[in-house]
């Protein structure tokens, strides 16, 4: 039986991906990287993720953090508030018929940490009417 020889290839990854390197997991938007707030943040997003190098992704400049993805209905722990993320600020759900008219559950929100509910802009209240 033959045995292949493993090939190791760390490969630049495009945008749109996340790149999983020795010092993080990184969303790579043309030729900047943005570290995520959290896991928690991450996996809001439910992209791709490549497993690669410092090396191979040493042209990419981080550029910043990133939080959850826009769509994402949160929950801050600390204050028991419902967000919605919107053009990347977390819009305050005041009225319950709002969440159930944009098709949520309450038992739908991400649980975050005060430091993640802090770290997105505020974008006030979100109305549906």
């Amino acid at each position: 039986m033959l045995k292949r020889k493993r090939i190791n290839y760390s490969p630049r990854v495009p945008s749109g991906m996340i790149a999983h390197t020795e010092k993080g997991h990184f969303y790579i938007k043309g030729d900047k990287r943005f570290k995520f707030i959290s896991d928690r943040a991450r996996l809001s997003w439910n992209l791709h993720e490549v497993n690669t190098t410092e090396s191979a992704m040493s042209d990419v400049k981080l550029s910043g953090i990133v939080g959850f993805r826009d769509g994402s209905l949160i929950r801050d722990i600390s204050t028991n508030k419902l967000y919605l993320m919107v053009d990347n600020k977390k819009m305050l759900i005041v009225d319950p018929d709002d969440l159930i008219a944009l098709g949520f559950k309450k038992h739908n929100a991400i649980l975050v940490s005060k430091r993640e509910a802090d770290f997105q802009k505020d974008g006030g209240n979100l109305s549906g009417r």
